[in-house]
């Protein structure tokens, strides 16, 4: 089973990701089959990521990124329409964004000089951060500071996956699949918060805006899952 995992994990998550839009294209009689299908995707990554064989032989640290998949796990049971509890959903993924930070923070601290391209990030995330809360402010209430702590977060933790190349063993994967996951990360966010705060309350109901929420999101997890993944390999061959 462990070998099956490691060798078609991605594929199954590919697979069940795309039949998961696929439902939300064939609309709301096939509300079991999206529920179904979104609850499965993080499990899958986290099994994946645990059965790789160079998981056993790294420090402690790597239960980090499980703790912050089991927190994006959290967020996707609690903000399924089945559910629905958009505050309890923001602060499991508010856990999944604070354990990647801690995760990223361990592979180069905070305290290690800044590169130019991650104050570069700084700047254009601060602004897109004023921006965002300028735009929506008038429509989220009482959410706007619940909200404010998790752009802070969310943010904190692609300017930390920049950070993270620091790190000459992890500067490659960091460019390739932390940062990137990061931004389709904010992406989804910023789309589902406009969705949510701005258009449907001004009447406008995109057709299918679920599909552009969850590719990015689904993207994003993959990248970032595939990034540890691909890191560990590297750690532990290091070991060897």
């Amino acid at each position: 089973m462990r070998s099956i995992i490691q060798k078609w994990g991605v594929t199954v998550y590919v697979l069940l990701l795309s039949l998961h839009l696929y439902a939300q294209v064939l609309g709301t009689n096939y509300s079991m089959l999206q529920f179904f299908t979104k609850i499965l995707l993080l499990p899958l990554l986290i099994c994946f990521l645990v059965a790789q064989e160079s998981f056993s032989k790294l420090p402690n640290i790597k239960w980090l990124l499980i703790i912050a998949l089991f927190g994006s796990f959290l967020g996707d049971l609690l903000l399924s329409k089945e559910v629905d509890n958009f505050i309890l959903g923001m602060v499991a993924f508010m856990t999944t964004h604070i354990f990647n930070i801690i995760y990223f923070n361990k592979q180069n601290g905070i305290g290690q000089a800044k590169s130019n391209k991650f104050k570069g990030f700084a700047v254009f995330l601060l602004a897109f951060c004023v921006l965002i809360f300028f735009q929506l402010k008038a429509s989220m209430g009482g959410l706007i500071y619940p909200i404010l702590v998790y752009m802070v977060l969310i943010c904190s933790a692609a300017l930390m996956a920049i950070h993270a190349g620091g790190n000459i063993k992890a500067n490659l994967i960091s460019k390739l699949f932390w940062l990137p996951g990061m931004l389709f990360f904010i992406s989804s966010d910023t789309v589902l918060a406009f969705n949510k705060f701005s258009w449907e309350k001004s009447g406008l109901h995109i057709q299918n805006i679920g599909l552009v929420t969850m590719l990015t999101y689904g993207i994003a997890q993959l990248l970032l899952v595939k990034g540890f993944q691909l890191y560990f390999k590297q750690q532990a061959a290091s070991q060897e």
